[in-house]
């Protein structure tokens, strides 16, 4: 017995001096966190900190203040400038190595959001009424977390109307100490039925089955982290009342996605979305059927350093503008002057900005266009004075623009862009025009397609392959 009772002392005393050592490590990532989120965001602040610590669980409060506190004394338009939105946290921890003894980790943190009187007093009761569990994050040993979220369905009035929604659930992964994080979330169904104007609602909105995820990797920079992120809906349902003519559409299989790749110090970065998409507009109007709908734009050999040079300054004018009030003029046109030289920098590097694909089918018939422009071939000596950067860049910009569109769109203009009585005048004006684009060479015929390109290269013009002069 008096073994058994030797063992339990032992046990129960490593637990508790356990549970003390991981309750300090969370105190010390709080102090952490709130320093880094300051530096990170110099508009953002973290006051009216208090920590209440407990042998098995501690209880972190404070506010989040955004924007810039006025001065001492400070009235008028300087009070209005300096504005700010608290908004209030409070975290329960319940400290490990059996945080609530639920699980096994460094600690459970269930969170509570305050929101100020500023905000619509729906808003507020709703998050009033979230209950601790509903943000739940569990933190391993080893830094790790994982944070679960679930918003409550509910509906908020809101001036412009009602704001409707199932449950929503959210979750994030990652670690403290700026490893990759990833993220996911679900949203079920979310509704908006419009303030009602001469009986009818203004505006009505449905939205089916969205569904966000990404990854964020690595990086020194906060703001330059590679990764991707994207959006998912299955639908979305818009209608709007306007006088006698209702115009509703449906937008469907809508997906976006978003990416941002690092080699070395440059970076790439990429948006593309598809849908489809049916308008009418009128409520006897025959649909618009756009199908396959398909836009990407890109950003590419961004410059990391250089980019984030220009972060770090406009981070510091945000702050010494909060610390320091109002810049005088000189001030702001050198801080302006600087900015634009370092963003001047990043052009010895060739950043090309294009839309790589704008393309939808309609009636069966595709049409596609494209778009680039960049300046290949500066060095650092070009960008150092702006007379000089001005010519150069003059001399060395490339811009490449294409299309390619059905001659049926030709005809389906004329026929449906206003009354009948009048569509066979104007399909014969449309085919009149097309003609004329072809004789003058801004357009070529491709089979049952109309193209053109233009290229913009060292101050020349090339319209589908010939001088400019030469295709008028």
């Amino acid at each position: 017995m008096k073994a058994l009772a030797a063992v339990a002392v032992v046990v129960v005393g490593g637990y508790l001096g356990a549970t003390v050592v991981t309750g300090n490590k969370i105190a010390a990532a709080y102090d952490a966190r709130a320093e880094k989120l300051e530096k990170q965001f110099p508009f953002v602040r973290v006051v009216h900190r208090q920590a209440e610590k407990g042998m098995f669980s501690s209880t972190y409060s404070g506010k989040l203040r955004i924007g810039c506190a006025p001065a001492a004394g400070a009235g008028g338009e300087a009070a209005k400038a300096g504005k700010t939105l608290d908004i209030g946290f409070r975290d329960r921890v319940l400290a490990g190595p059996l945080p609530g003894f639920s699980t096994i980790g460094a600690a459970v943190i269930e969170s509570e959001v305050v929101l100020p009187d500023e905000v619509p007093e729906g808003v507020r009761k709703y998050l009033a009424g979230m209950k601790p569990q509903d943000i739940r994050t569990v933190v391993g040993y080893g830094g790790d977390y994982n944070t679960r979220v679930r918003l409550p369905g509910g509906d908020i009035a809101l001036p412009t109307g009602k704001l409707s929604w199932p449950d929503v659930h959210l979750s994030g992964a990652g670690n403290f100490d700026g490893g990759a994080f990833t993220f996911d979330g679900t949203l079920p169904e979310l509704a908006f039925v419009g303030a009602e104007k001469g009986g009818k609602s203004t505006l009505d909105v449905k939205l089916a089955k969205l569904r966000w995820q990404g990854t964020s990797l690595p990086a020194d920079s906060f703001w330059l982290r590679p990764g991707t992120s994207t959006l998912d809906i299955e639908r979305l349902e818009v209608l709007a009342n306007a006088g006698s003519k209702p115009v509703p559409a449906q937008i469907g299989k809508f997906r976006y996605l978003a990416e941002v790749k690092a080699d070395k110090d440059l970076l790439d970065a990429k948006a593309a979305f598809t849908a489809d998409a049916t308008l009418r507009i009128g409520e006897d109007a025959k649909p618009i059927q756009l199908d396959n709908f398909e836009f990407q734009e890109a950003v590419r050999h961004l410059h990391g350093p250089t980019l984030q040079k220009v972060l770090e300054t406009s981070m510091a004018q945000l702050s010494s503008t909060c610390e320091g009030g109002k810049l005088s003029q000189e001030d702001a046109a050198a801080l302006g002057l600087e900015m634009m030289q370092t963003l001047a920098q990043l052009l010895p590097h060739a950043p090309e900005i294009s839309v790589d694909k704008l393309a939808v089918t309609y009636e069966g018939q595709r049409g596609e266009m494209s778009f680039s422009a960049s300046a290949p071939g500066l060095v650092a000596e070009d960008v150092e004075e702006p007379v000089v950067m001005k010519a150069k860049l003059q001399a060395n910009l490339l811009v490449k623009a294409s299309a390619r569109l059905p001659v049926a769109w030709v005809q389906l203009l004329g026929e449906r862009s206003g009354d009948p009585a009048g569509a066979p005048q104007r399909v014969a004006q449309a085919h009149s025009m097309v003609d004329l684009a072809v004789g003058k060479g801004f357009a070529v015929r491709v089979g049952e397609f109309l193209a053109s390109t233009v290229v913009l290269e060292k101050g020349a013009v090339l319209l589908n392959g010939k001088p400019m002069s030469e295709g008028k």
